[in-house]
This record gives C-alpha cells, structure tokens and sequence, in this order.
C-alpha cells in the first residue's frame, strides 16, 4: 500500500506543476485549467455537471464517479489564485519549484494542491467498485468573494443524488473543520454638493459625512473587540475600514465619497442584524445631510455576501471526516470559504485539506511534500469507504 501511494504522490506533484503553471488569477477566464482538468477526469467519469457563470469565460465543472445513488461525496476545490503583483517572489510564481521537501509556486497550498490530489485519484476512482459516488467539484473566482461556488452548489442540489459530504479541500493541514466565519463587503457611497472651499456654506462635503461614518465603524469594531478574548479571535466578529476615495483638489468641496467596508461575522451571530444596524447609522447621516441640502444621498451597494460555516455536532459529513482523520471534533478557523454556500444549499460540509493557510497569499507560497502525500492517503480513505 505505501508503495502505491507513493507512485500516486509523484503523480499528484506532477499534476499539481501544470496546474500552477496556468495562471488562473480571479477574474480571468477559466477555460484552459477547466480543459486541463476535463482531459483527465471527462472520460473516465460517469457523469458532468457544467455550471457556468454570468460570464461566458468562466464555469464551474463536477465530474461524477460511481452510480447515481444516495450517500455521495462531493471533493470541491476553487481554480482562482491571488495575484503575485507588488509581491517580491525568489521563484517563479507560475512555475512550481521544488526544494528542501516543499514546493513553491502561486496556488501551491491555496489551493491547486488540494486539486491535484484530487485529480490525480482519477484512476482509482475509475477502477473502483463504488457503491456510492464521489464527486470531483471546481469552481471558479473564490478569492474574490465565493462567486462561482454558488452556481454549483444549485446544479448539484438539483442533479445529484442524496449527498452525505462535501469536503472542501481549503488549506487546514489535513484537519477537519466545521466551523468559520462569514463574510461581507459593501460599498458605500455619499453624495454631497460640490463648491468652493472659500464658500463651504454652498455645499455640503461627502468626505466629512464619509469619515464621520467611518469613525462609527471603528467604535462598532471596538465594541465587537469586547465581547470576547483577543486569543478567542476565531469567535469575534470584525469589522475592516478598507477604503476610502473622495475628493478632486485642495479647493473643491467634495461631491462625492466612497467607502469599502467588511465584516467577519462569528459563527452564532447574526450578520443581517448588524448589516442592518450599519445601514442605520449611515441613514442617519444621511438624514442629516439631507437637512442642508435636499439633493445629499448615501448609496449602498453589495460587493459579496460569503454565508459562514455553522458548527452541527450531527452532520454526516463532521462525522465522516473525524473518521477519516481521527480527530475527536471540528475546528474553527477564521477565513471563509465556500463550504458556507454549500451549507447553505442544504449540503453537509466540512473543510479539509493540505497546507497551512499560513502559507496562502504570500510571495514564495509553498506546500509540504509531506502534505500532498496525507492528502493522496485521505483521498484513498474515501474511496474505501464508499466501495463498502
């Protein structure tokens, strides 16, 4: 068996240097990683869900192996990559290298490990006496707010059996999590009235009222870093001031200002509620602008909105993993993924996969060795378990 396994971990090495090798930042076109991967999984697999988006150049593809039956297992990975710009990089980003039992390269550990392992599980999937099915899911532009993941999740819940698991492969080091937060970004934009800045009392500066709510937010993110300890960070709710742009010289009243703000909500707390309580303070604002000047507005505009990951001690998929892993429960972790719109489309969900997200996002971005091979054996579990 280790020798097997061994063979199959050089392959997953060599699968996962063509995939880095395509540079699938978030954004751009799918189409070439989704050849790669269909040259391998297409023929051997028993049946294709294809999920594109609103996009014509980007999709989302699952490949099933094993009968159409209830009990499936569904192993999902996002195809997009962070960019490398203004990174400082010591090897080729879009080119793995491999040294001292790692290998480097954009999307290594975040997450073309995760794929390439799974992809390279294609023979063994194709000769095994499945039961149960197993699932191969890409999606694409997770990076960027969970965009393709949600398309997918409504093609399998509408075409796919009974699933027992989604398993998504998100960098936790071969361990089992059941639990992350959400996520939400919004833009907001004041409009005011633009003048001189030597008659300030013609208009009304969307700057001012733009900071004024930006101080709102920072008091409400201290408020949230109260309610729990600092160490406790995975159960705080957070709020980002991201951005800021308005204004067009020294001597203009600004007519205009915007604001990029996030949240990470806890698990067990609801983001709607403090949306709505953020949307609030604004409007208040804007009552107030509105007193000087009628025409004064504040727009609101959702950037994405990524569901968290909800703890359930009973869900087949927790269990199935813990299994799998020999762990005694789920962990929590403080990022999002897509396991929370699969949650949300009424589909079991844990995160497990290879690499650190430690490693994510970082000039020189690499993943153990070592790794890959757990995740290989992982993989071979899986489908032991659903040949019995």
């Amino acid at each position: 068996m280790q020798q097997n396994s061994k063979g199959e971990y050089q392959h997953t090495k060599a699968i996962l240097g063509e995939l880095v090798r395509i540079e699938t930042v978030s954004g751009t076109s799918t189409n070439e990683i989704i050849a790669l991967i269909a040259n391998y999984c297409d023929e051997p697999s028993d049946a294709t869900i294809i999920a594109p988006g609103p996009n014509g150049t980007q999709k989302n593809i699952a490949f099933r192996f094993g009968p159409d039956v209830a009990g499936g297992i569904i192993l999902s990975g996002h195809t997009d990559v962070v960019p490398v710009q203004d990174q400082k990089w010591s090897h080729p980003p879009f080119d793995a290298t491999e040294r001292q039992g790692r290998i480097y390269g954009r999307g290594t550990c975040d997450m073309k490990g995760f794929l390439a392992s799974m992809i390279a599980s294609v023979p063994k999937l194709a000769i095994a006496d499945l039961v149960r099915p197993i699932w191969l899911a890409f999606t694409y532009d997770e990076e960027t707010g969970c965009l393709g993941a949600p398309y997918l999740a409504k093609e399998i819940v509408k075409q796919a059996s009974g699933i027992e698991a989604v398993i998504v492969g998100e960098p936790t080091e071969m361990a089992v999590v059941d639990q992350h937060k959400g996520a939400f970004v919004e833009y907001v934009t004041f409009h005011g009235v633009s003048a001189h800045s030597s008659l300030p009392w013609l208009g009304l500066s969307a700057n001012e009222y733009a900071i004024r709510f930006g101080a709102m937010l920072v008091a409400l993110n201290e408020e949230f870093s109260q309610e729990v300890p600092v160490t406790e960070g995975d159960r705080m709710t957070t709020l980002n001031l991201a951005q800021i742009g308005g204004g067009t010289a020294h001597n203009i009243i600004s007519d205009k200002c915007r604001i990029m703000w996030s949240l990470r909500c806890a698990p067990g707390q609801d983001a709607d509620t403090i949306v709505r309580r953020i949307r609030t303070l604004a409007k208040i604002l804007e009552a107030e602008m509105r007193s000087f000047a009628p025409e004064a507005s504040i727009e609101f505009e959702t950037v994405f909105d990524v569901p968290p990951l909800v703890a359930n001690p009973t869900s087949p998929a927790l269990r199935l993993g813990l299994g799998m892993t020999g762990q005694n429960a789920g962990q929590s972790v403080n990022y999002g993924t897509e396991a929370g719109v699969y949650q949300k489309a009424g589909l079991p969900t844990i995160i497990c996969g290879p690499g650190s997200i430690e490693q994510a996002h970082k000039p020189d971005e690499w993943i153990e060795l070592e790794q890959l091979d757990a995740c290989d054996r992982f993989i071979e579990k899986l489908i032991a378990h659903q040949c019995v």
